[in-house]
């Protein structure tokens, strides 16, 4: 990944995250791109899972929508943060990882794979 335009708080996280990956995944395949948010980032992260259908569409009234906003400000203000990061692998699958971080350091980096979200099971065909 190209870091020279993220932040010391988003490079921190993604070299946590990568180390992370590659202890938990050290077979696994690699990482070919990803996106860094920070938790004052959620709308653009959940635009971004929706985006590539691992979540579905959320509907937020606006008092929903402060409530979150409220919540990632003041985590930020008291000099912490939530980075997640979503990665697509070269097997064309995603994961992601969430880091937390005090300042610029990480305290726990917990990689995950991202999967399509299952949709409603069809009925069982009866049988005749």
């Amino acid at each position: 990944m190209v870091r020279a335009d993220l932040s010391p708080q988003k490079r921190a996280a993604v070299d946590a995250c990568e180390a992370q990956y590659t202890q938990q995944f050290p077979k696994g395949p690699g990482i070919t791109g990803g996106d860094v948010y920070s938790a004052t980032e959620w709308s653009a992260l959940d635009a971004r899972l929706v985006a590539l259908g691992l979540q579905p569409q959320q509907h937020l009234t606006g008092e929903q929508i402060d409530a979150r906003n409220d919540e990632a400000a003041a985590l930020v203000a008291s000099g912490a943060d939530r980075m997640t990061i979503v990665w697509q692998l070269n097997d064309e699958t995603h994961a992601q990882c969430i880091a937390e971080l005090k300042g610029t350091t990480v305290t726990t980096a917990s990689v995950s794979s991202l999967v399509e979200p299952v949709g409603p099971t069809p009925s069982p065909t009866p049988a005749p």
